[in-house]
């Protein structure tokens, strides 16, 4: 049991340590994406994912499914093609990539970066071109 003296000391750098953790979020959170929808999708080898596109910050949450995550590494190695892209060099990728392609709405748009949340779920910015406003008209 731990004495009193240093408990109060202990339970302090325990809540420090923790308040680190309550920063803002800068992405890398399964928790962003509750609520949000998802698009199934599946790659050339065969992998199956969903991807959820967050509405307010357009970041890509690309979820595998565990079963073809293996499918997908076996038909990689037997094919001789990298685990990982060269784009972000993050796991899935391949994933957010078909995303983007086969999404309309993302026409033009690229992977900025990405990030490894867990060995099934990674997430990715996307970068895309500014969309033409209605033009302004001027009084005068």
């Amino acid at each position: 049991m731990i004495s009193r003296p240093l408990f109060a000391p202990a339970l302090l750098a325990l809540m420090g340590a923790m308040s680190g953790c309550a920063s803002v979020p800068t992405g890398g959170s399964l928790s962003d994406y509750v609520g949000v929808g998802s698009t199934n999708l599946t790659t050339t080898c065969g992998g199956g994912y969903q991807v959820y596109r967050q509405p307010v910050n357009g970041r890509l949450l690309v979820a595998a499914y565990a079963v073809s995550e293996m499918r997908q590494s076996f038909c990689q190695s037997w094919r001789g093609e990298p685990s990982v892209s060269s784009v972000t060099g993050v796991r899935h990728e391949e994933g957010a990539l078909e995303y983007i392609a086969t999404t309309p709405a993302m026409k033009g748009c690229k992977l900025v970066s990405g990030i490894e949340i867990t060995r099934l779920h990674s997430e990715f910015t996307v970068s895309c071109p500014a969309q033409p406003g209605a033009p302004i008209a001027a009084k005068g």
